[in-house]
């Protein structure tokens, strides 16, 4: 019997197949998030270059660019002592954010994770984080970047697991198993055993796919079952239920998934209802009467490609029995990437061709990230993309292993694999699950703003200076062409700086300033406290980073790498200037440190007459040694006159009316202030604009500069974040060989205003020029 009816959910809301759709639409209704995924131009650096990235910033169940979030906080972290190394703010443009860091010298060798958050995906009562990406820093060839490979050694701790296909075991139905094994690092281990039923072997079993697999058998309530794996350990079996329901997939095909659903116990007829919902949206509830067995068969057209989750539940809307399917793989962005050549000489000229389509085929406008990069910066055994991460890692509150196997179109067996993926999670770790979602909307709390607040009062607040004034602020920045923003706060004197002022700001600093009368003296209270909240909170949160698959180690290609970077030569950073005077990193709070000095009202002064190595400190008639004093200088030796500071006239010895000298460091403290002390004096507040925007170098090559003989070691021959397709579906990008020989991996990356993703690979070979 087949049931192929939905319900439509636009009529009155009576029927119980309608409030089990409302059940879990209604949790999803404002569930306004969003889902946030980074990509690096590649994933192993040196130190003294710069990492680009772009993050894509999407809404959390469509998958389209979200425009809730401006602001995109970054941060690097040593995975080793989960010290923040570095930390900016980006500016989110319609969803996307192209972005660069610099490496800096001083960063340790090692791995690192680059994690980004957003005030609709970073919350309190997230359970797991994972909008992060690995990279691995190298600095010299004695270091080893962080292991592209794990050696297979054994591992007695082995945590194995049974999962029973929609949730219990039932007696007199033949069950399907799945199991997983793991050892005590969450690794992957092949297994293989014997099923006992009363302590007699009746069937054998091995995993099929990184430990994991499944069996089929029919339990009877009056027996005795073990497992017992080929290392001589064993395990109990699931409870057995006498009484029951059992949901199992028949097939799942672009375009039905096909169920039977089989009843123990009772030959009752009752009505039972079969609802499919992903991503927290229902698209479909079947509804059929089951006595023994039904058959039901769920059209998947409308579905995204994705995880979904089908419930099955009784008349009384109870859940009986769940399972987690994976459709639609075909619906994504193909990817069609086509070099000019199928191999290129050093420093010659590349042109690749990118198309676009849709699984019709038709040309799609995408928003595209592309890399091409050398081989060996590639970390071969972190296979997280853009689609992995979207459907499957950021799905489900669990690590993955190895994700990027279930979207790689060479694996002939990635469908059977992600089915027993999905059946060995368990539906509870979907994290649009009805129950995960009750508990978010219990603990779910915003923790990040797109703005900083801050006051301004009165700096000694008391009854006489109660009376309104108004409060006005400036924010302003270095740039006199950037412009300046004058506005009034509240009454209460709260104000707030937004993304416009970051903008205003990027690449440098804000300054806010009181724009009030002088008496009584007004100031402003303002601290940007973003990453400390982040801080403390994703200490609070799971790590869901994906668990790097297994390779075979290969010492050759990190030699290599480290060879590679021996040979390279860098300039140091040369910086010129006066050693003897400060310099402020920002020029607006030079400009204030000079007028400080200029309007100090310092009277000092020196004079040379014990010569230039003994400067004299106010020495006595100034208008006696006229064009042989200076202004004292800052941290200088200079000479103190003692006793009674006066001068006998007419005598070849001016000075000889005193009682001696002593010899300090001259210090003005109006000459020597800090920016705190600077901004203090000045009244002014500073806080960081956005990160500055950086252009990728592009080499280009002519016939004259073909023959430059400085070498070109760039590792990475083209970055760009915001390549754009056409109406057609396609884009053209060029760019230059370097001098290095080798394999170049080029990466594509895609998403549209649909929601659609979609990933592309090619290959790039440069050889030797030509005797």
């Amino acid at each position: 019997m087949y049931i192929i009816s939905a319900v439509c959910y636009s009529q009155t809301k009576t029927s119980t197949a309608d409030v089990i759709a409302d059940n879990i639409q209604t949790l999803t209704k404002n569930h306004n998030l969003d889902n946030v995924y980074i990509q690096t131009s590649k994933n192993i650096y040196e130190t003294q270059e710069d990492l680009w990235f772009k993050a894509y910033v999407l809404d959390s169940q469509s998958f389209i660019p979200s425009l809730r979030s401006k602001i995109l906080f970054v941060q690097l972290i040593e995975d080793q002592t989960d010290k923040v190394a570095w930390e900016e703010k980006y500016e989110i443009e319609n969803g996307f954010v192209s972005g660069h860091l610099y490496l800096d010298d001083s960063l340790k060798p090692g791995s690192y994770t680059l994690a980004v958050y957003s005030s609709a995906s970073f919350y309190k009562g997230i359970k797991s984080f994972n909008s992060a990406a690995r990279i691995n820093i190298l600095k010299s060839i004695n270091d080893k970047p962080r292991s592209q490979s794990k050696a297979s050694q054994k591992d007695t701790d082995l945590n194995f697991t049974l999962f029973p296909e929609g949730g219990n075991m039932v007696s007199g139905i033949q069950n399907k198993i799945a199991f997983k094994a793991l050892d005590s690092k969450g690794l992957p281990v092949d297994v293989s055993g014997k099923l006992y039923e009363n302590n007699i072997a009746v069937l054998d079993f091995k995993s099929v796919h990184v430990g994991m697999g499944s069996f089929l058998f029919e339990p009877k309530s009056n027996s005795k079952y073990h497992i017992e794996l080929s290392n001589k350990t064993s395990y109990p079996l699931p409870q057995i239920f006498n009484r029951g329901t059992v949901l199992h997939l028949l097939s799942n095909d672009n375009n039905f998934a096909v169920f039977n659903v089989q009843n123990s116990g009772s030959a009752i007829k009752e009505n039972v209802f079969l609802r499919v919902q992903s991503r927290g949206i229902v698209y479909s509830v079947a509804i059929g009467v089951l006595e023994d067995k039904l058959t039901i068969r769920i059209p998947l057209k409308e579905l995204p490609q994705g995880i979904a989750e089908v419930t099955l539940f009784n008349e009384n809307i109870e859940p009986i029995a769940e399972r987690l399917i994976y459709v639609n793989q075909q619906k994504k962005l193909n990817i069609e990437a086509l070099l000019d050549k199928s191999e290129y000489k050093k420093r010659e000229k590349a042109s690749l061709k990118i198309k676009v389509t849709d699984e019709n085929n038709q040309p799609v406008i995408a928003n595209l990230g592309v890399s091409v990069v050398d081989q060996l910066y590639i970390n071969k055994s972190d296979s997280r993309t853009i689609m992995s991460h979207y459907y499957l890692s950021s799905q489900l509150n669990s690590k993955v292993y190895d994700p990027g196997y279930y979207f790689n179109k060479d694996n002939t067996n990635k469908d059977s694999a992600l089915d027993l993926l999905l059946l060995t999670q368990g539906w509870r770790r979907y994290i649009w699950n009805e129950n995960n979602l009750k508990e978010h909307n219990i603990l779910f709390k915003t923790i990040l703003s797109d703005s900083i607040s801050g006051n301004l009062g009165l700096e000694n607040p008391n009854k006489k200076n109660s009376e309104a004034i108004p409060k006005i602020v400036m924010v302003f920045t270095s740039d006199p062409l950037k412009g300046q923003d004058i506005f009034t706060a509240n009454p209460n004197g709260t104000f707030s700086i937004t993304p416009n002022h970051l903008k205003m700001g990027e690449g440098e600093n804000l300054f806010i300033k009181p724009m009030t009368a002088d008496k009584p003296k007004h100031v402003i209270a303002i601290k940007d406290n973003s990453f400390d909240i982040i801080n403390s909170s994703r200490k609070e949160i799971a790590g869901n980073y994906p668990v790097d698959k297994l390779v075979k180690e290969n010492f050759d290609d990190i030699s290599k790498t480290l060879m590679r970077l021996d040979h390279l030569q860098k300039l140091d950073e040369v910086v010129i200037g006066d050693k003897k005077k400060k310099v402020f990193r920002n020029k607006y709070l030079g400009t204030l440190d000079s007028l400080s000095r200029l309007n100090s009202g310092n009277s000092d002064f020196v004079c040379l007459e014990g010569g230039p190595s003994r400067p004299i400190l106010n020495c006595f008639m100034n208008n006696h040694h006229e064009g042989k004093t200076r202004a004292p200088k800052n941290g200088e030796k200079v000479v103190v006159l003692l006793g009674k500071n006066r001068e006998i006239l007419g005598t070849d010895y001016p000075h000889q009316n005193y009682y001696g000298t002593s010899e300090i460091i001259y210090k003005n403290p109006d000459q020597d202030l800090t920016e705190e002390q600077l901004l203090k004096k000045f009244n002014l507040k500073m806080i960081k604009g956005y990160y500055g925007k950086r252009e990728f170098y592009e080499a280009v090559y002519d016939q004259v500069t073909i023959n430059d003989p400085f070498p070109d070691y760039r590792n990475t021959l083209f970055w760009k974040s915001d390549v754009i397709t056409n109406e057609k579906g396609e884009a053209v990008v060029d760019f230059y060989c370097s001098d290095i020989d080798t394999i170049f991996l080029g990466q594509i990356e895609a998403v549209n205003a649909g929601g659609l993703l979609g990933m592309g690979n090619f290959k790039l070979k440069v050889a030797a020029k030509e005797n």
